[in-house]
Formats: C-alpha cells, structure tokens, sequence
C-alpha cells in the first residue's frame, strides 16, 4: 500500500501523453505535488490516499496551458469586438490603459484568475501592467505564471493620432520597472511564478530599446514575450522604419532566440516565418480573437515549418474549449477540409504544445509520472455532453469551460466545485460592479458606442 496525498479517479483520463490515448476507468496518483501514476485504475488497497476525488462522471486531463494572456484586460470586454483590430486596441484600449489605477489593474486581475482557474486553465503567460499585483494575485489564488511587465517606448495613448515617436526616458523607466519584478518574482513560491522580460510590440520598442531589453533578459537568464506582426498597421510601420517584416526586424536586432515567445503573427511574411524558424523561438496562438479580426494567421504553414506552438486566450475570452473550436472551425475553413486540424491536435495544443511554448514541457502539459501535478475534472454529465462515447471530439468540441468543477495545481485543489478555493470570487465581483460606471464613462468620453447606462452620456 503506497502512501500518498490525493487520488484523481476519471470516468475517462486523457493524459496526453505519447500515443495521445483514452484510458476509461482511470485516475491519478498524487504525492508532493508530483504525479506518481496517471493511467488505469489500480485494485483496491494498491493506493492510501489522504483524500481521493471520485470519478463517476468525470473527465480528467491536464489543466490548460495559456501560453499568452492579459489576465487584467477584462476591463475592454464588449468594447472592441466589433473593430478591426487597429481601431481596437489605438482608440479604445491604448486611449484608455493610461487611466486604469494600479489597484483597479489589481482589483481585474482578481477576477482574471479566477475566471481562467474556472475555465480549467491552471497557467498562464501574461504580459501587462501592474504585474506585481498580479503575482500577488497568482500566489494567493494557486495558478502557476510567467508574468511580465508590459516595456515601451512610444505614448501608446497617441498611437491612433499616428505619432509613433520613440521616447528613450519612456522605455528606460518601463524597462527598469520589468527588471525590478523580475529580479523579485522570478522563482517565487517554490517555482510556480517565474518572470519574463515583455518588450510590447515590434512598432512600440525602439530597436535600441529592444537590444537592451535582450540583453537584460540574458543577464537575469530569463525568457521574453512580445506581440509581433499583429496588425496591418504594425507591419506598415516597420517596413516603412526598417524595410523589413517585424519578425524580421527582431532577427536583425538580435532579440530572437528559443527563449523567446511571439504573439499572433497574423500578418508575418514568408521572411518573418523564416526568421521564427531559423531561432528556433515559439509561436502563441490565439484561435477566439482572429476569426474577430476577420483573419486567420497561417498556423498550418507554422505547425509544418516545425515551429514550437502552443494555444493561448490573449484577452477577454478564457475559455479553453471556445478556443480549441475556433481553430478546428478556421482551419478547416481555411483549407477546405475536415482533417486540416484533430481534436486531438487541438487538445495537444493547449497542454503540452503550450508549455512547449513556455519552455515548460518537461514540467506541466501531460499526464506523466514525474512531472508537476496539474490537472482539471470536467463533469461530463451533463444535457449538452449526452451521451457521450469518450473520444477526443466528445470533450473538445462539446465541453465548455462551465463543465469544470475541480483545477489542481501542484497537487493543491484550487477549483473544488467550479469555485476558486482561495480567492473570494463575490467580494471580487461586487467591488468590481462598483467601478463599473466609471468605466463606461471613461470608454464613453472616448467615443465608444457599445456602453449604456450610468456613466453613459447617451443614457443621461
């Protein structure tokens, strides 16, 4: 009899792991935050579990990996979705973020983790403001993190005027403040939060602000996140300042590397791509915002290149499962065929692909004894999940994140129920009803047309 902290029972197990199988009748072993078994179901009295959560009517597979977030972007939910993407974030969001209070930033940040915990995410990489809060955030609430903090050089807040000046004063402050949370947070409670070094955007760093960037992320041995090739507009501006494409331009400025994760790539060129495989840096793919966008990024071309990708929500929408249809729907779209993309693959993509993307996989993604002991249950009982036969497409393309009742981080429960064990989610949830009409004032002082109520001109 084998002692041990916490026994997972599963109706049906999905541990993707080599060979991608379904295993009925399942369940996982748990002790010191470590998996020790994870596959069929051992005779009674092999295991002596302090607690074992039973499996009757439960999927269980490891909890999703969301290799490119803003957990505290909630705040612009309903207020781009209707734009195209440089209306978007230059006249709603970039005009807006220099307003939101750091205790504000920290307040959605809250209500960020907890919505992704309940959608069965249990980590994330996230580039933002305020990320202190956040790590204090992600500490509290169980979920394991990259963070960084969000490092420019121009006034994001005059790009839609067009004014893309670089300001050296700017990206040295902003700079500093990443290196100082960095150099506090990375390695943080025994590993579950570690730091990145988030250079923006390749049109929002200058190239000497970039360089420095890369060079500091060296010094402190840790990895960067940056947006590239995410708009039209973006790919404009650096070809009109570089004569180059913007995965290209982070080739010739020596930012790229394997330790480097690039967001989108919805408009990179055939050099950009060969930039990304030539350095061998990842991908984070974002499947529920493009089809928004009215674009698709080239992800059968990057998959095929043999370019480290991975899922990720970006912003507003955590949820896994909405994702993984999104991209199954647009590629198989996009190239005319009902095999462009399995569910299998998808489900691939937001685990192990993921932590691929986040320099993770040898740690979190799969179900495998040895590695960290992160996993969520699905109740699959459920009218919209009926009857459900246990393949892959079962759970990817009916499940949604509401179906999760229980996310496990590091062998902790920090989902039991479908409700956060260590975050108040109703005290979150009224302080931010309280500052909701002065949201919606300052997105109607910027001429948005999709608020209504208090605080809303066009309401009284």
């Amino acid at each position: 009899m084998i002692e041990i902290d916490l026994l997972v029972r599963a109706e049906f197990l999905y541990p993707v792991s080599p060979g991608m199988p379904v295993i009925p009748d399942g369940e996982v072993a748990i002790a010191d935050g470590r998996i020790l078994h994870a596959g069929p179901r051992q005779p009674e009295g092999h295991w002596a579990p302090a607690r074992t959560l039973d499996g009757a009517g439960r999927a269980v597979l490891p909890g999703f990996v969301n290799c490119h977030s803003h957990a505290a972007s909630l705040v612009f939910r309903s207020q781009t979705d209707d734009h195209a993407a440089k209306a978007a974030l230059l006249e709603v969001a970039f005009r807006m973020e220099k307003d939101i209070t750091e205790d504000e930033w920290a307040l959605l940040a809250e209500a960020g983790c907890a919505d992704m915990l309940q959608a069965g995410i249990t980590s994330i990489n996230d580039i933002w403001y305020a990320p202190h809060r956040l790590a204090e955030t992600v500490e509290a609430c169980g979920l394991r993190a990259q963070i960084a903090h969000k490092v420019f050089d121009v006034r994001l807040h005059e790009l839609w005027r067009g004014d893309y000046t670089h300001h050296p004063d700017i990206g040295e402050e902003r700079l500093r403040d990443g290196v100082a949370f960095a150099e506090r947070w990375h390695g943080a409670v025994n590993g579950r939060i570690t730091a990145r070094i988030g250079t923006h955007a390749t049109d929002t760093c200058s190239a000497d602000l970039l360089r420095t960037a890369r060079a500091e992320a060296a010094r402190l041995g840790i990895g960067m996140h940056i947006h590239a090739a995410q708009s039209a507009a973006e790919v404009e501006q650096i070809k009109a300042a570089h004569g180059c494409g913007p995965v290209e331009f982070l080739r010739d400025v020596g930012m790229l590397g394997p330790d480097v994760v690039l967001a989108h790539l919805v408009f990179a060129g055939t050099g950009d791509l060969d930039a990304v495989q030539e350095s061998g840096a990842a991908y984070a793919h974002c499947p529920t915002i493009y089809p928004r966008r009215g674009r698709y990024p080239p992800l059968e071309d990057i998959m095929a290149r043999g370019i480290r990708a991975g899922f990720a929500t970006d912003w507003m929408l955590n949820d896994p499962f909405e994702g993984m249809r999104n991209a199954l729907n647009a590629m198989r779209l996009r190239l005319a065929s009902p095999t462009a993309l399995s569910c299998a693959q998808a489900l691939e993509l937001h685990t192990i692909g993921a932590a691929r993307v986040m320099g993770l996989e040898d740690e979190i993604g799969s179900l495998e004894p040895g590695k960290k002991a992160d996993l969520i249950m699905v109740d699959i009982d459920r009218p919209h999940l009926q009857p459900y036969y246990g393949d892959y497409a079962a759970l990817v393309y009916y499940a949604r994140a509401s179906d999760v009742v229980t996310s496990i981080v590091d062998g902790a429960i920090v989902v039991e129920d479908g409700r956060p064990t260590h975050l108040d989610r109703d005290r979150t949830m009224a302080r931010i009803r309280e500052h909701v009409p002065g949201w919606r004032g300052r997105l109607a002082a910027l001429g948005s047309r999709a608020v209504f109520g208090p605080g809303c001109p066009c309401c009284g």
